[in-house]
């Protein structure tokens, strides 16, 4: 009886989502569900706007200074996340090369690679539904030089099936000389941002509990006197500012989320990382490509660099040297 009472009670009060991404727009989505009176606050013209994505960072394959357990919460993180947007993943794998003048090896990868291949065999073995990149055994793959220059041989394939078929146009494009061996392939797929923001814009439409504000600006929250909650003080464009009073806070304003903190009271220190994202078009483009990543240190003149496809002959181009960043090893105090 206690149990249903705070059920009841929990479902009567208002939830303020600031910030309407991925993670603003998908606790929205996941509160709403559950039946929460919940209004999202988002300044653009739609949800999930911003540059496309790319990469799961499923094991933290593109970070080699990051930890071995920080590795396995993001390869939980990004099973969650397919999970949840099974409709937004783009299916395709993600090749890494160290280039001849970074100072590591793609051996220094492996150790991580057969722990995170084990912790995904042990997730998919407490829950089946948890088998969302692919079969254990096809987790990575090795490419010796060998086996490359077998592939650079063989005839493009317009719909890759295989990990061997997607590797076909990295190696006639990427010169040998300039990579260390092996190649690797990791079964780390990209997400669709278009795909996702189009779908939780539905999801959220469907959902009565849900409101949410586009074109709106939050101008100022204060704590209520009693401190039962918050007052939050926002503009839509074109309307006069208004006030409403909800129960509970979702801070999810990307990287501004630190300034919402400060004048909330609750400093903490927190990074940002900034690196540049270039979109170009190649019209002679011939087959569907995976996911590239060149390995080099962050912030440094070689630093780390990613090629991402999307459909109709589009690539991303990403760069994380020091002239790019701007900033020590491309991050920043936020």
């Amino acid at each position: 009886m206690v149990t249903n009472k705070r059920n009841e009670a929990l479902k009567k009060a208002k939830i303020a989502v600031v910030g309407g991404g991925i993670a603003g727009a998908s606790a929205a989505l996941c509160l709403g569900e559950f039946g929460l009176d919940v209004t999202l606050f988002e300044k653009g013209t739609s949800l999930v706007n911003g540059p496309p994505m790319c990469h799961l960072h499923a094991g933290g394959n593109l970070y080699r200074e990051i930890s071995d357990e920080q590795c396995i919460t993001l390869l939980k993180q990004s099973i969650d996340l397919l999970r949840f947007y099974p409709f937004a993943v783009d299916y395709r794998p993600t090749v890494i090369a160290v280039p001849t003048e970074d100072s590591g090896e793609p051996k220094d990868l492996l150790p991580r690679l057969r722990t995170l291949q084990s912790e995904y065999t042990s997730l998919i073995a407490s829950d089946p539904h948890n088998k969302v990149l692919g079969e254990c055994n096809d987790y990575f793959k090795l490419y010796d030089r060998k086996q490359v220059e077998a592939l650079q041989k063989q005839p493009y394939v317009e719909h890759p099936a295989q990990l061997d078929d997607w590797m076909i146009p990295v190696v006639k494009h990427i010169d040998l000389d300039k990579v260390k061996f092996p190649l690797i392939m990791v079964q780390e797929y990209g997400l669709n941002i278009f795909r996702m923001a189009s779908g939780i814009s539905l999801a959220l439409e469907k959902i009565a509990n849900c409101k949410v504000l586009l074109n709106c600006t939050v101008t100022d929250i204060t704590a209520k006197t009693d401190e039962s909650g918050w007052i939050v003080t926002y503009q839509q464009k074109g309307q006069k500012e208004q006030q409403a009073e909800f129960d509970y806070l979702v801070n999810a304003a990307g990287f501004r989320s630190g300034m919402l903190d400060d004048a909330l009271g609750f400093k903490q220190e927190r990074m940002v990382e900034f690196k540049a994202a270039y979109v170009t078009k190649w019209d002679h483009s011939k087959t569907m490509w995976p996911e590239v990543i060149f390995h080099g240190e962050r912030g440094t003149p070689r630093g780390m660099a990613q090629f991402t496809p999307y459909p109709g002959g589009y690539f991303q181009l990403h760069g994380m040297t020091k002239s790019i960043t701007l900033f020590e090893e491309g991050l920043s105090a936020s």
